[in-house]
């Protein structure tokens, strides 16, 4: 039996080296269909799915979401749905908002626990699930139409992210795992959406003792190759043991 006021939606970014992506879905309409069918429940879920946009608006997108089993705690589903969406279950995932307007979707009142992730689209194998007619990653400021209040969910998630980063170092799940510091700048650009004193920015990473020169540099580019840095989440652990304050604006 699922919960048919409770639902989750995860809202999941990805950083290619230059922009903010988030990872959109198309529900296959005829395995929703069969999968609703085959339900005990059915009679009492199908309220649920008579305006859903899946079934009515074939050229509609939206981020991961679903009705929380009863026997489930929600952190616990949430990280089983990310899986089920994407095959991914090691990867940064937190909850930041919920989302109650009465009308946010139809026939049917229905409260959302927003969460969202952070990957690296280059460090991650995603594999699309057979209910999924399609899987496609869309820049942050360019997105299709959305379900319900998807737009909504996505806005605040962003929002929550940028506060986050400026004072946890939660960023570097969107990096692969040895990154140039230009690399970690930009990101840190994007995501604050402001453009950063490259002198001044670095200045502060290397006073924080936060990164491990990795001795390496990129390979086959075309200008100077870069040094090549990681991020030691035991590191980071330890001096802020010892008093460090992650801080970046």
């Amino acid at each position: 039996m699922i919960l048919k006021s409770v639902s989750i939606d995860c809202v999941i970014f990805g950083f290619d080296g230059t922009s903010i992506k988030v990872l959109l879905s198309q529900q296959n309409p005829e395995i929703l269909r069969k999968q609703i069918s085959e339900r005990d429940d059915y009679e009492e879920i199908k309220v649920l799915y008579d305006q859903h946009p899946t079934l009515t608006q074939p050229d509609c997108w939206s981020v991961f979401g679903a009705h929380v089993p009863e026997e489930l705690d929600i952190d616990e589903y949430a990280r089983e749905l990310l899986f089920i969406a994407t095959g991914m279950n090691d990867v940064f995932l937190k909850q930041f908002h919920c989302f109650g307007d009465v009308k946010r979707v139809p026939n049917y009142r229905v409260i959302t626990i927003g969460y969202y992730a952070l990957i690296n689209p280059a460090h991650h194998t995603i594999k699309k699930s057979i209910a999924l007619n399609e899987l496609e990653w869309f820049d942050l400021y360019s997105l299709p139409k959305l379900s319900f209040d998807h737009d909504e969910i996505i806005r605040k998630a962003i929002a929550h992210l940028r506060n986050e980063v400026r004072y946890q170092p939660i960023g570097f799940h969107l990096l692969p795992e040895k990154f140039t510091l230009t690399e970690f700048q930009t990101l840190y650009e994007v995501i604050l959406d402001k453009k950063m004193d490259t002198r001044n920015f670095r200045k502060k990473i290397a006073n924080m003792g936060l990164l491990i020169d990795t001795r390496e540099k990129q390979q086959n580019v075309s200008h100077r190759a870069a040094k090549l840095y990681q991020f030691d989440e035991t590191i980071y652990n330890q001096l802020k043991k010892e008093g460090l304050k992650f801080r970046i604006e």
